[in-house]
């Protein structure tokens, strides 16, 4: 991905923020779309974010576990430890688009994906498991 194909992707969804999905009347959208739109950090953590999800795989339809679990707020933690950085929703957002996802809105803001169910609760099951470790050894 690069800075022409990120300014395409958010272009046509003027309403996405680093924050995710917005309500375009919200005071600090303004500021908060400005900074997405200019800013090399998040076109960065898209880029990284496509990395990992670039090895997922797509359902050809959205189940209730992919509304529940394919969006930012479940796999935040995942991508972040997949990628070795923070990715903001936004961005996670546009790698999703980029790489041919098909997205799903929930309340108006909250975005989902249609990420292959079985691949996705298996790297959340192995995700789970070492951050369990991690709290065992104090890391």
């Amino acid at each position: 991905m690069n800075r022409q194909t990120f300014e395409t992707i958010i272009s046509r969804i003027p309403h996405l923020t680093a924050d995710g999905l917005m309500d375009i009347s919200k005071p600090e959208f303004a500021m908060k779309r400005r900074d997405f739109v200019r800013s090399a950090k998040h076109l960065n953590q898209a880029i990284a974010a496509s990395r990992y999800l670039q090895t997922v795989g797509k359902s050809s339809r959205f189940s209730r576990w992919q509304r529940t679990n394919c969006n930012h707020q479940v796999l935040r933690d995942l991508v972040k430890w997949s990628s070795g950085q923070e990715i903001s929703e936004g961005a996670f957002i546009a790698a999703a688009l980029h790489l041919g996802f098909t997205m799903g809105v929930q309340d108006g803001t909250v975005a989902y994906f249609n990420f292959l169910v079985p691949q996705m609760e298996y790297e959340l099951e192995q995700f789970n498991k070492v951050r369990q470790l991690r709290k065992v050894v104090g890391y």
